[in-house]
């Protein structure tokens, strides 16, 4: 069984080149926040983060959360959020019956409010950094607590370390719906508890891997990001083991095209128009 996938963009911030990767160029680039909707022949519709949304806009108007916008100067437009994508594909937010959430950065959950009667699933190792901070606590983690559904503790299932089969060089996975279709795996160092997704889809396989980099020819050249963002990684040493990791799995499985959920060669690439 093969998934249906749709990669979308969610809106971008703007970035220096030379942070996202060591030795990158001293300019300023758009950092597009892609998602991916899936839809599962039997267990209906699937989405993978949710990225942007306009709320973030207002989450971020006060200290200490204006900071957000001026580390990552944000370009949202209301018709890029997820939901309102939706509606030209045929589809309403209470069609998504799943949101695996890679992590709890705001550039991955802002849109998370909109699909109220969706499950999420996501780490409990990332869900446990997070719950509870408020203020300068929660910034220091990239999480904005106004982004979290009120009601998420009831509607999530937050998973143990994972045991299923491995993935070449990256470790144990977690299979979503037991049959090898959508598999989740550990990708630490950028954010506690952070997770990829191999998906097995009707344009071929992708490994979705949130923010283990944030280039695609970071895994080619295993060049990681400026050792100045190593203020913000939760564990720097694992931000390099991961990487290295994946560059290990591009070169057993080339034919996996795998997608940071920054990258503009991504975004140009996959994203379908909106």
């Amino acid at each position: 069984m093969l998934n249906a996938c749709h990669i979308l963009d969610t809106g971008h911030c703007l970035a220096s080149e030379h942070h996202l990767i060591a030795g990158g160029a001293r300019r300023r680039i758009e950092c597009h926040a892609l998602v991916a909707l899936l839809r599962h022949p039997e267990h209906g519709w699937v989405l993978w983060d949710t990225g942007y949304a306009p709320r973030l806009i207002e989450a971020t108007r006060r200290l200490p959360f204006l900071l957000y916008r001026a580390v990552t100067p944000l370009r949202l437009r209301p018709e890029l959020a997820v939901a309102a994508q939706l509606a030209p594909r045929g589809l309403t937010p209470r069609d998504i019956g799943l949101v695996l959430l890679s992590h709890f950065h705001a550039d991955h959950l802002s849109g998370l409010r909109d699909f109220p009667d969706a499950k999420v699933v996501a780490t409990r190792a990332a869900y446990e950094d997070v719950a509870g901070r408020t203020g300068l606590a929660a910034l220091r983690r990239a999480f904005v607590p106004a982004l979290m559904p009120d009601d998420f503790a009831g509607r999530a299932t937050l998973l143990n370390p994972f045991e299923g089969p491995p993935l070449p060089h990256l470790g144990p996975t977690h299979d979503v719906f037991g049959d090898g279709t959508l598999r989740l795996v550990a990708l630490p160092g950028h954010a506690r508890g952070q997770m990829g997704l191999l998906a097995e889809t009707d344009k071929g396989p992708f490994l979705f891997v949130a923010d283990a980099c944030y280039l695609t020819r970071s895994v080619a050249e295993r060049r990681p990001p400026h050792r100045a963002t190593n203020l913000f990684a939760d564990d720097a040493r694992a931000v390099r083991t991961t990487l290295d990791g994946l560059n290990a799995f591009h070169r057993a499985c080339p034919g996996v095209t795998i997608v940071p959920t920054h990258c503009p060669d991504a975004y140009a690439r996959l994203v379908e128009p909106s």
